[in-house]
């Protein structure tokens, strides 16, 4: 699909400018794992909960599009047995590098995240998202696959964008004002002009969509899984941050027997 190949592509770029989720761990947060206590994240300022994480010790976790040389890294670090999956090579080059850095094992794919045909039904106890499914126009697959691979007691740990972020103006939110300009849910391919997509083309934007909270929650209900705990998180965007106090969500869900 081209979302996939222009995400792959602005994640790339993305990765060389220095973006906060390419910027691999640094020394004394690897140590701190080591040590039992791991701070990663699935929204941009608030750490995960440490009871979401503490079972991931000794367990097999995927790890999708969570980030370059960030969140893999330190759960191997806890000891998980983990494996990083991401569309952009850079961001797993950071993982490889990294992992490497820190004489850590961990296994990586160049790939997308709702392919994990690679993975047998009911073997993996952790599937962990930053709010990387805001990258994708449709949920339906990945929500699929990993069901699929959840062991029954497994989580599914991952964050999300508050849908309302995306009725802003991002042009004058970065002057500092708040302007409804879209309505929901958004989706950069549907909702913007040709000439606007073309200008993210040029500029390697990436294409990213709302979805609604039906959407990113229901289906899970529906397969089976149970919200177990639920935080929110700010934006780190003092404008909107003044605005809406919930910007990011995170979820922590549950696989149960049907």
């Amino acid at each position: 699909m081209l979302e996939k190949k222009l995400n792959a592509e602005a994640w790339d770029y993305e990765a060389k400018r220095g973006n906060f989720w390419t910027r691999p761990v640094n020394d004394e947060d690897v140590l701190s794992a080591r040590n039992g206590k791991i701070l990663v994240r699935l929204t941009p300022s608030r750490f995960v909960k440490e009871s979401w994480v503490k079972g991931t010790k000794g367990s097999k976790m995927l790890l999708l599009a969570s980030a370059g040389g960030q969140q893999s890294v330190l759960f191997s670090a806890y000891g998980a047995d983990i494996t990083s999956i991401d569309i952009s090579r850079e961001q797993i080059r950071r993982d490889e590098e990294t992992l490497e850095k820190y004489g850590l094992e961990g296994r990586t794919i160049v790939g997308d995240m709702c392919d994990l045909s690679m993975f047998d039904d009911s073997s993996i106890d952790y599937v962990f998202i930053p709010h990387s499914i805001n990258f994708i126009s449709s949920l339906s697959k990945l929500y699929s696959e990993v069901v699929r691979v959840l062991k029954d007691g497994g989580h599914f740990l991952f964050g999300c964008a508050n849908p309302v972020l995306y009725i802003f103006d991002e042009k004058k939110e970065m002057r500092g004002k708040l302007k409804v300009k879209y309505t929901l849910p958004f989706s950069d391919e549907r909702s913007r002009g040709k000439k606007e997509k073309e200008r993210m083309i040029r500029e390697k934007d990436t294409f990213e969509s709302s979805h609604t909270l039906s959407s990113i929650m229901s289906p899970l209900f529906e397969k089976g899984m149970v919200l177990v705990d639920f935080y929110s998180d700010e934006s780190l965007n003092e404008t909107v941050d003044s605005f809406i106090h919930d910007s990011f969500l995170a979820f922590n869900y549950v696989k149960t027997r049907l």
